[in-house]
């Protein structure tokens, strides 16, 4: 079988011709395709209007300036995290050839695997070139060009280019694996943590919650408090978590912040339309001025009936994102809590912490975010560590090999599955269960991971 192997740098439409030449080639036996998404990549830089991210093409305007990640005494979150997609990109890509596949195994027997003879091939793809500071020269009008999230103007001709997630989506993958750094409260070991955003049915919530009498709404209120959502994302301020689940809904639905009640939308804070962002299928094109509010500024449910909102709704997305092996969060949050178990069982098979000085595996944060959303994909999208803990910091600046092993043995066993010992979930290790990626393949008689791009 034809292999491709991209190396970066490479000019985007380069990749986009790449991509449809792997396609086209192996139409008899295409790979498992893995993107590996390595945080970020661009700088902060003044005006938003030029350097910013989230273009919302009805505003002509950046909404948001470029996040460039986390950092800390030296370290960057979208340094380590390149380093860290490369050495699995490596390592996975090694199964193309007998004498790679045999080093493989190695590190696979560490992990309890035993032989197999039907394995899936995997073809891995990194969704950006290195950061900024080795394309300066390049990019230094844009820095920010090759690394927003969403598609972007380009700065000479004002043609829209792909952003990274339209590219993740271009390459029709079946998982894509987000690697991120982060800082924050954590155990005395350290952490790691999954991001997920639940799908349709959780969000309606807070359409009953609006339209329900207030003895409704504290039942509502209490049932969530005691779900596992309860724990949603806090973005700070004076909201309880209930309150930021409320405007998160309101982002997801309409595109605006809703008011602290959560009953009026807050018009002042436009966050966008964001499924039209992206080059893909289930793009709306309705104006901002057409978005799902009354001119009471209460969301109108009537215009909740577009083909974005179709996705939203089916059967794929309720298994990405709803229930699944842990209880919530569908297959996204089981391969993102799987790959970090991983991550832990490395840590202590290659003597880096004993078992009882392993990091902590924390509860995941919920929120409206991106690439688990606007992908069709499954979504692993992890924080990897928490920079300002000690033990996260060292084991970032000494042991990012291991993690990477680590976490390429996750994602050989997501798809051809590790079985691992009973009690290995009790202890936060590994599973070893292969996801089910055949149901979505077979969807409706059609592919639901290449159901995305026109």
């Amino acid at each position: 079988m034809l292999k491709i192997v991209l190396r970066n740098p490479v000019p985007d439409w380069i990749l986009f011709f790449l991509v449809q030449l792997f396609f086209t080639l192996t139409i008899f036996a295409e790979p498992f395709i893995v993107v590996i998404d390595p945080g970020h990549g661009g700088k902060h830089l003044a005006p938003n209007s030029v350097y910013g991210d989230k273009y919302d093409p009805e505003t002509g305007k950046y909404l948001d300036a470029y996040r460039p990640g986390a950092s800390y005494q030296g370290l960057e979150e979208n340094i380590e995290t390149y380093e860290i997609a490369k050495i699995i990109q490596n390592l996975l890509n090694s199964l193309n050839s007998e004498t790679g596949r045999k080093k493989f195994q190695k590190i696979l027997k560490k992990y309890n695997y035993k032989e197999k003879k039907d394995q899936t091939d995997i073809a891995v793809f990194l969704s950006r070139k290195s950061g900024y500071r080795d394309f300066y020269s390049e990019e230094k009008r844009d820095i920010n060009g090759s690394y927003r999230l969403y598609d972007y103007p380009d700065i000479n001709s004002g043609q829209i280019q792909p952003g990274t997630i339209s590219r993740i989506n271009a390459l029709k993958p079946h998982l894509v694996v987000s690697i991120h750094l982060t800082t924050g409260q954590t155990e005395k070991y350290g952490a790691l943590s999954s991001v997920i955003t639940p799908g349709y049915d959780t969000y309606k919530i807070a359409l009953e919650y609006l339209k329900a009498n207030p003895v409704e709404q504290n039942k509502i209120k209490e049932d969530f408090n005691n779900s596992f959502y309860a724990d949603w994302f806090n973005n700070g301020g004076e909201r309880t978590l209930f309150e930021w689940f409320l405007c998160d809904a309101w982002i997801y639905f309409s595109g605006y912040w809703s008011q602290k009640d959560g009953f009026t939308a807050d018009t002042d804070k436009y966050r966008g339309l964001r499924q039209n962002y992206v080059s893909w299928i289930y793009s709306d094109k309705i104006r901002p001025d057409m978005s799902p509010l009354k001119n009471s500024g209460q969301l109108d449910e009537n215009l909740l009936n577009s083909i974005f909102w179709a996705r939203e709704k089916s059967e794929p997305e309720k298994w990405r994102r709803e229930n699944g092996i842990e209880g919530y969060g569908g297959d996204n949050l089981y391969a993102s809590n799987e790959i970090l178990r991983y991550v832990r069982l490395g840590l202590e098979k290659n003597g880096v912490f004993t078992y009882k000085k392993l990091p902590e595996l924390k509860k995941p944060y919920l929120s409206t975010w991106t690439i688990p959303t606007y992908i069709n994909a499954i979504s692993a999208y992890i924080e990897l560590a928490y920079l300002n803990n000690k033990y996260d910091y060292l084991r970032m600046k000494n042991y990012k090999y291991v993690q990477a092993e680590a976490i390429a043995v996750g994602i050989y066993s997501l798809v051809n599955g590790i079985p691992q010992v009973s009690t290995n979930k009790e202890k936060n290790f590994p599973l070893g269960n292969p996801i089910d990626f055949s149901k979505y393949e077979n969807f409706n008689g059609s592919n639901y991971f290449k159901l995305v791009t026109p």
